[in-house]
């Protein structure tokens, strides 16, 4: 489970597919949430490859996903973990977020 997993690795993060939010760039766009280790909601706009399943317009939301994240750090049971898709702000920062260890799951497309 999460537990095999360290710094550098690959990992899904569960969330939950919202809403389909256009068709265009293909293959689409998508509004995604999730909480972070702290219970605070957070909110991710990206194509549907960033993220796990067969996401269509023609599906039903919300639905279970998951977001394709790297583990930057772990201390105790938090990872930090980032998108090494999505990027954002004057420095194109990735988006950086502290989630349980033990809710991450080893991918190998990353």
């Amino acid at each position: 489970m999460g537990s095999s997993l360290g710094e550098g690795d690959g990992c899904e993060l569960p969330a939950t597919a919202v809403c389909w939010l256009t068709d265009d760039p293909q293959p689409g766009l998508v509004l995604v949430e999730f909480a972070d280790a702290y219970d605070r909601p957070h909110q991710l706009v990206g194509k549907t490859a960033y993220f796990n399943g067969d996401l269509l317009s023609t599906s039903d939301y919300p639905c279970p996903t998951s977001i394709q994240c790297t583990i930057e750090d772990v201390t105790d049971d938090i990872a930090t973990v980032s998108t090494w898709w999505l990027e954002g702000g004057p420095n194109n920062t990735r988006f950086i977020f502290d989630v349980w260890l033990d809710t991450l799951k080893p991918t190998a497309d990353i």
